[in-house]
């Protein structure tokens, strides 16, 4: 269901609500210093969501074409142990960066970074499989299934353009 923008019917909320108020004319202040401690689901609520992760990625086009050539990539790779090393080692220093920004070092173990190699993989084949969801009509949440995972910025520009209160920042 849509009202005035902001819609509660997608899957990437967050983004959303974001992608709303800069519609509207406001704007985001990020605050990328401040950390909340999160409790780690249990394992099979972690698995569940694994898929739902990477659906909200057909949100971002760019995100979801690097996402979706990570599994063609790797299975290409995967007769060169040196050119998969490469990869794996180039994961590893883009989270360990990650890591090092905005006092992420004191929240973060060190040993974080050696996961990115994982993550990919992991995110080379949700990716897929998140495609098929939506091509199966959408990604199954709470007893239905969600098409959408946030609105675009442009539709939600040319629906709120009456209550545009100033250029977004």
């Amino acid at each position: 269901m849509q009202t005035q923008g902001y819609r509660g019917d997608v899957l990437f909320e967050n983004l959303e609500l974001i992608r709303t108020v800069q519609a509207a004319g406001g704007r985001q202040i990020r605050a990328d210093g401040v950390y909340v401690r999160r409790l780690p689901p249990t394992l099979g609520h972690f698995a569940d969501q694994r898929v739902r992760q990477a659906y909200d990625s057909q949100t971002q086009p760019a995100r979801l074409a690097v996402e979706l050539l990570l599994l063609p990539l790797i299975l290409v790779l995967v007769r060169r142990p040196a050119a998969c090393a490469a990869l794996a080692a180039t994961a590893v220093l883009l989270a360990e960066a990650g890591r090092r920004r905005a006092g992420g070092t004191q929240v973060f173990d060190t040993w974080t970074a050696l996961w990115a190699p994982l993550w990919l993989l992991e995110r080379a084949v949700t990716s897929w499989i998140a495609l098929a969801w939506r091509c199966a009509g959408g990604v199954p949440y709470s007893g239905r299934r969600l098409r959408t995972a946030a609105s675009s910025p442009a539709a939600l520009r040319r629906q709120l353009s009456h209550l545009n209160l100033g250029e977004p920042k």
